[in-house]
């Protein structure tokens, strides 16, 4: 009976879960049409693009700094920051917006910007007003989201098989509250962003010599907020609560699991990342990216997969240890 307690008592094994995700994509490969089909109309379809717009912006912008710092010796840096400012402009699509977060489809070439297709170079359009391009941005943002809540939706089906109740009223309810906690957390950013960024200015106003160190700690404070929500999407889809029920949940587990949900994140984090740059080795042009396209499909909606599982018995667990007292935690089990 102890070693009963012991076994179950056990965070969910982290090696295990991504497996699970793997084959639950491996034998429901239909998932991947999500990804693919995204990742297929950045690499084919047309590129809507602001840069006509905003550089007569950028450049008043420029000429008011080159005013201001003639006799400074920050001026040989404003080329360097004006081509930055070309080269975003030139390679910024804003069909990307299509790539939500949190929740959205993973894509692996939202931000490759502007390349040619092995058909070609694609069709370039102007948006000429600031109108038009909000309005663009809002529909894709809301399209986004829209299709990532059915994409997740479709993974946590899967995974909870029990689940009770209507499926359609399940994925709208889910669906609604996505769009919630994006505002939520949308809000959240702004008004957290306000106090850090007059304190990350004041020190680089006094201390100029730190560099970069003021986005270290901007980087950190980040971190620090919105690690503890990395399983609201999770709460949403899989226990149906709503957004605010959901990002308690999350920060509750994520503080109950601490070590073993720091494993399983670093793990899943650097196998994503790791094979993207795998994945992007062919030429933009080469049919062979379409082979790097179709692995990262599987590979991304096979790690999203194992986060739901993970998520699911990981609270399952994190339920058993507030039953029996906090003292049975055990530490991370790959």
């Amino acid at each position: 009976m102890l070693q009963e307690n012991e076994n179950r008592l056990r965070p969910p094994k982290i090696i295990q879960t991504l497996v699970e995700g793997f084959n639950l994509i491996a034998s429901h490969p239909y998932l991947m049409l999500f990804p693919l089909a995204l990742d297929a109309l950045f690499w084919f379809g047309p590129f809507y693009r602001i840069k006509d717009l905003l550089s007569p912006m950028v450049n008043e912008m420029m000429q008011s700094l080159a005013t201001t710092l003639v006799n400074s010796e920050a001026l040989p840096s404003l080329d360097v920051i004006k081509a930055s400012w070309d080269q975003l402009l030139t390679h910024f699509n804003l069909l990307s917006t299509l790539r939500t977060y949190p929740i959205g489809i993973p894509s692996l070439l939202a931000g490759k910007g502007f390349t040619s297709n092995p058909l070609g170079s694609p069709m370039i359009f102007e948006i000429g007003s600031s109108s038009a391009a909000f309005n663009m941005v809002m529909v894709c943002v809301f399209l986004g989201l829209l299709l990532g809540g059915i994409y997740y939706a479709l993974i946590s089906n899967l995974v909870v098989k029990d689940s009770q109740g209507d499926p359609r009223s399940t994925i709208l309810h889910s669906i609604s509250q996505t769009f919630v906690f994006f505002l939520l957390l949308l809000a959240i950013l702004i008004i957290l962003s306000i106090p850090v960024l007059c304190f990350l200015s004041s020190i680089s106003v006094f201390i100029p010599t730190m560099g970069t160190v003021p986005l270290l700690i901007l980087g950190l404070v980040l971190m620090w907020v919105l690690l503890p929500l990395v399983f609201t999407p999770q709460g949403i889809f899989v226990k149906q609560l709503s957004a605010v029920k959901a990002i308690s949940l999350s920060s509750k587990f994520v503080r109950i699991s601490s070590l073993a949900t720091t494993f399983f994140l670093t793990i899943a984090v650097s196998l994503s990342y790791g094979l993207d740059l795998l994945w992007t080795t062919p030429a933009s042009d080469s049919w062979l990216l379409g082979l790097g396209i179709i692995g990262h499909a599987f590979v991304s909606s096979g790690i999203l997969a194992a986060t739901f599982i993970y998520f699911r018995d990981g609270t399952h667990w994190m339920e058993e240890i507030i039953k029996l007292g906090p003292q049975n935690i055990n530490g991370t089990n790959l």
